[in-house]
């Protein structure tokens, strides 16, 4: 729950000033979101020896204003949001046009051999990395137990979400000891949100406790005479379609889906508050990582009560004369735990080039 925020009795047309300011840029800061954004799918840009990452900070931003990325000089990372999806899935329907049956395809993945303890170490890692090269481009940073001084930040971390949060879909962790608030709060949900009103209003609450976070962030930015930063990246390593999308896909008379290991790095958003001043910076691209990651890439067992409903639902159709078809299937990923921390790990420092290079560029 979001602590109420306190105001004097009368309050001065500078701070009404600041909390207005900060309200609207919250609100454009959820719009600016990589999803509200990306209209297409996002540019893939392989990591490999012809990396460039001083070229893909150039060209691959979305940065609405940077009024808040000029002059920077000293910066604190109170939040660091990493979030690994271990499982997705894609499903599509036919809609029985012209006298065919409903057709259907669901396909599974799952993602095994690494789990908690190899993301919270990558985590930490970066973590580590992304502020070492932040020194390394010439600014202060601040230490965790610098900022964590702060009664503003204090505040924040009291409301904020504390890590991991767990879905069957993904594992969002922070460097430990730094819980989650503000932006990136409103993205700490499964990979794909429950359907229904209470998944909406989840997702809203979420939504206006990080606008009132906007206005302790100003404070928090003041206290620490410094440029917070608030860094949320997804590490995913699958990729879905749906082959059935759009007015004839629908009409067809068959159903299909379709999948391949894909490690990769996207959803990547950098908010920097400096003062009143915030401005957002998302990545438009996934950084694509070597499949070498995983060791093998199989269908799951086959259970007998996987068989046995298979046949229940085949009586089934038999006896209503159902001209509907379905197939499913569900596969699984299986990580090398070293190479998948070696890749995933060198891909996150990359990262880490890439926004460290993009801040320089623009102060």
């Amino acid at each position: 729950m979001t602590s109420p925020i306190r105001r004097p009795a009368r309050l001065t047309s500078d701070l009404l000033h600041r909390q207005g300011l900060a309200l609207a840029l919250a609100c454009a800061s959820l719009l600016a979101s990589p999803l509200a954004l990306a209209k297409d799918a996002p540019v893939p840009v392989a990591v490999d020896a012809g990396f460039n990452a001083a070229e893909v900070a150039a060209k691959r931003f979305l940065i609405a204003d940077n009024k808040a990325l000029k002059g920077i000089t000293r910066v604190a990372v109170p939040v660091f949001v990493v979030d690994f999806v271990t499982a997705d899935n894609v499903s599509t329907q036919t809609s029985g046009f012209g006298g065919f049956g409903r057709a259907s395809s669901s396909l599974y993945y799952k993602l095994l051999g690494v789990g908690e303890p190899e993301f919270q170490a990558l985590t930490d890692a970066m973590y580590a990395d992304f502020m070492q090269r932040l020194k390394d481009s010439g600014l202060q940073v601040l230490s965790p137990q610098e900022f964590q001084a702060a009664a503003a930040y204090r505040k924040l971390a009291a409301s904020g979400k504390k890590t991991p949060i767990k879905s069957d879909t993904n594992t969002i962790l922070s460097p430990q000891g730094l819980p989650v608030y503000g932006f990136a709060r409103a993205s700490t949900g499964p990979a794909k949100p429950s359907a229904g009103v209470f998944g909406a209003l989840a997702g809203i609450g979420d939504g206006f406790s990080a606008v009132g976070d906007a206005l302790d962030s100003i404070e928090l930015a003041q206290q620490l005479n410094a440029a917070t930063l608030e860094v949320r990246l997804r590490v995913n390593f699958v990729e879905l379609a749906d082959h059935n999308k759009g007015f004839f896909g629908r009409i067809a008379n068959t159903a299909s889906t379709s999948g391949k290991t894909f490690p990769s790095i996207d959803g990547v958003m950098v908010q920097v508050q400096q003062g009143p001043m915030r401005s957002s910076m998302s990545l438009d691209s996934t950084l694509v990582l070597d499949p070498a990651v995983f060791a093998e890439v199989r269908e799951k067992a086959t259970t007998a009560g996987d068989v046995a409903g298979a046949v229940l639902v085949g009586l089934i159709r038999m006896a209503s004369k159902s001209s509907d078809s379905s197939s499913s299937s569900e596969m699984e990923a299986v990580a090398d735990p070293v190479r998948y921390q070696q890749i995933i790990g060198a891909g996150m420092n990359s990262l880490s080039d890439v926004v460290v290079a993009r801040l320089k560029t623009e102060r």
